[in-house]
């Protein structure tokens, strides 16, 4: 049996679609009037973004983070405003993501906290960028009463607190009961990591591993071990939590 070469051609233009047709698939139907209003979504992401820096200087209240605020005060409408450029065109969202996947962001995040607050400030902006406002506002609250909840709880229970301590004593053969007893007299529980003689200089190097020495007890702490007559040095700093 002859194939028609009339009814194939037929066929192949029916199931072919033409330029426009393909543009539209990948744009993506938007209806009248349903893309947010530029200037209104990106003074709405800053007030959001506002919040956010708010919460995340009240999560850091005891060392505040100056440097980390403005960023996340920035990353809402920058994210609502890509979001927007893009909208539903597919080959402008694999442009943006590819121009992002490029950069390196060489700042350090030292606390996890920080990221989920990076993260927050993100999902804000793409919820405004899409026109979802309700998102962004409910969301909002409900980190917003979360954070209020885990610092009430933070604050409740008590916090531990990791020291180290280093001692410079006079003498290899000393005995550590004077320095033991000022530290079992303050309470606290320690650990030696390392302890290095010098028979050159006739020293000890004791390093401490302590819980429990909060910012404001170093001076009498270490007032205490430098009054041993063989301490010849003491130094303490809390670690990084």
């Amino acid at each position: 049996m002859k194939a028609d070469p009339g009814l194939i051609a037929t066929l192949l233009n029916t199931a072919s679609s033409g330029p426009g047709e393909t543009a539209a698939i990948l744009d993506g139907p938007v209806p009248p009037g349903a893309a947010p209003d530029p200037l209104l979504t990106l003074c709405v992401a800053i007030a959001f973004g506002i919040v956010v820096s708010a919460l995340h200087l009240l999560a850091h209240r005891e060392r505040p983070i100056y440097t980390l605020w403005r960023t996340l005060l920035l990353i809402a409408p920058l994210i609502a405003m890509s979001t927007m450029a893009v909208g539903s065109n597919l080959a402008a969202a694999f442009t943006l993501f590819g121009t992002l996947a490029i950069v390196r962001f060489r700042t350090p995040i030292k606390d996890p906290l920080d990221a989920a607050f990076v993260i927050f400030s993100v999902v804000i902006g793409l919820a405004l960028g899409n026109g979802n406002l309700e998102v962004a506002t409910v969301g909002t609250s409900v980190i917003a009463v979360l954070m209020l909840v885990l610092l009430l709880f933070n604050r409740i229970m008590p916090r531990e607190h990791r020291s180290t301590v280093r001692l410079t004593v006079r003498g290899v053969g000393t005995t550590d009961a004077a320095w033991r007893s000022v530290l079992d007299a303050e309470g606290l529980n320690y650990r030696i990591d390392s302890c290095t003689l010098d028979e050159t200089s006739g020293t000890q190097a004791i390093k401490l591993s302590i819980a429990g020495i909060a910012g404001e007890r170093w001076l009498a702490i270490l007032a205490a071990l430098l009054a041993i007559p063989e301490v010849q040095r003491a130094a303490g700093r809390t670690d990084e939590e």
